[in-house]
């Protein structure tokens, strides 16, 4: 009897044990397995765009954003149409809604991208004390936002007129700039 009852003992201590040690593995969390972001590659636009909202709807991949953008512009530029602009749009909004941009951002590289109107600037083109504490640095990054909108609205969307447009107003705000900081001096 005594025999039965020590190996009844035994069984609980081993039963514990295992209890014990379920409950210590089920409280280790699974890391979950990384998303690999690979750039999208080839030329239909379509599924470029597709692949590249579905990696940066994965917090790995919100750091390579940058290129993510480069590339679907590349790409676009195989098929130069004004549906492009929409693409853009929505991976933009997209971006937003995954938490890679603010809202604030997104309509910057749209506008940046896709609109005559310069974002560098902001709204302090005509103001001694931002624009002409820097002239020339406020001009190189007017020149790189021109290059950007040839790339968006020349080579992406082949719109010609906007793109036009654009080239006008960089020509206009050079004048007001000069105008503005000659008359800060």
């Amino acid at each position: 009897m005594k025999l039965t009852s020590l190996a009844f003992k035994n069984e609980g201590k081993v039963f514990l044990m295992l209890l014990m040690i379920g409950f210590i593995s089920a409280c280790q969390t699974t890391r979950p397995e990384n998303h690999s972001c690979t750039l999208p590659s080839g030329f239909n636009v379509d599924d470029a765009f597709a692949m590249a909202n579905s990696d940066l709807s994965h917090w790995e991949c919100h750091y390579q954003f940058e290129q993510y953008m480069d590339k679907l512009l590349e790409i676009a530029a195989s098929d130069p149409k004004e549906e492009n602009k929409k693409h853009f749009s929505n991976f933009l909004a997209q971006a937003r809604d995954n938490g890679v941009l603010s809202q604030l951002q997104a309509r910057q590289y749209y506008r940046r991208y896709f609109t005559p109107d310069f974002v560098s600037l902001g709204t302090m083109h005509n103001n001694c004390s931002t624009t002409c504490r820097d002239q020339e640095k406020t001009i190189k990054q007017m020149k790189m936002e021109l290059r950007d909108k040839h790339r968006g609205l020349l080579t992406v969307v082949n719109d010609n007129s906007v793109y036009a447009q654009a080239d006008r107003e960089f020509n206009h705000l050079l004048i007001l700039i000069d105008a503005t900081c000659l008359a800060c001096r």
